[in-house]
């Protein structure tokens, strides 16, 4: 897989086009370049010459963004920018069917995020930890590595019969663990106690469910779910 043909950025330029500012991620969920990302990643506050837009890395271009979607239905962290390049695209990610989504399954997620000032691609693997409860349509899955600044808007990946999509990267939530605990007794009482904790991040996803949820509401028909092995240009079989 080529991850300049499935992995996007999406910036904040001038109106001239000059790259202003890094906001996330995004990638292909229909064929003709239609992203899918956060809309938080999009919902910011710009000013008169500023102007949001995608790189689009195979042609070396900032490409503007003329519309995205959301719903107005359901209260999701998603959007859709349909026919981000303004040109003919083959390359799209097919959904998993959402009855063989597992926990524990092996995932993976590729996308940007901050080092320093500038965004750079990077690779995440871990598990699904659980599926949270949250009420239909908002299904989300806990991931075992965290979803880190820039990573929003990446897609959750698993290999089923090819790459497929599970889920879409949104935030990311801590967890408290013991690393240490000292006890001292005097007289069978406890005496002294200290405990060293340690924060761990667990990344969060919207889960395929959610994904199909949003893109029907906003009268997407286009993308693919399927658990069978399919032919997507640019993904290996």
């Amino acid at each position: 897989m080529n991850i300049n043909s499935f992995f996007y950025k999406v910036v904040l330029t001038t109106n001239e086009l000059q790259e202003c500012r890094f906001l996330g991620s995004a990638f292909p969920i229909t064929p003709n370049g239609g992203l899918l990302t956060c809309r938080h990643v999009l919902n910011i506050d710009k000013k008169d010459n500023e102007t949001l837009a995608v790189i689009d890395n195979e042609r070396g271009q900032i490409v503007p963004i003329q519309k995205y979607d959301f719903s107005k239905q359901y209260d999701l962290d998603m959007a859709f920018i349909p026919n981000a390049f303004q040109r003919k695209k083959a390359e799209f990610f097919p959904i998993l069917s959402p009855d063989r989504i597992l926990m524990g399954e092996d995932v993976y997620s590729v996308g940007y995020y901050m080092t320093g000032i500038n965004p750079k691609a990077g690779y995440f693997k871990g598990n699904i930890v659980n599926f949270s409860a949250f009420q239909h349509p908002a299904e989300s899955l806990s991931l075992s590595y965290p979803v880190i600044e820039g990573l929003s808007g990446s897609p959750v990946l698993t290999y089923h019969n090819g790459p497929k999509v599970v889920g879409l990267c949104y935030g990311s939530v801590q967890s408290r663990v013991v690393a240490s605990e000292i006890v001292e007794y005097q007289d069978d009482r406890v005496k002294h106690q200290e405990t060293v904790n340690r924060i761990v991040e667990l990344g969060q996803a919207y889960h395929a469910n959610a994904l199909i949820s949003f893109l029907r509401d906003i009268s997407v028909h286009e993308f693919t779910v399927s658990s069978e092995r399919l032919t997507i240009p640019g993904l290996s079989s």
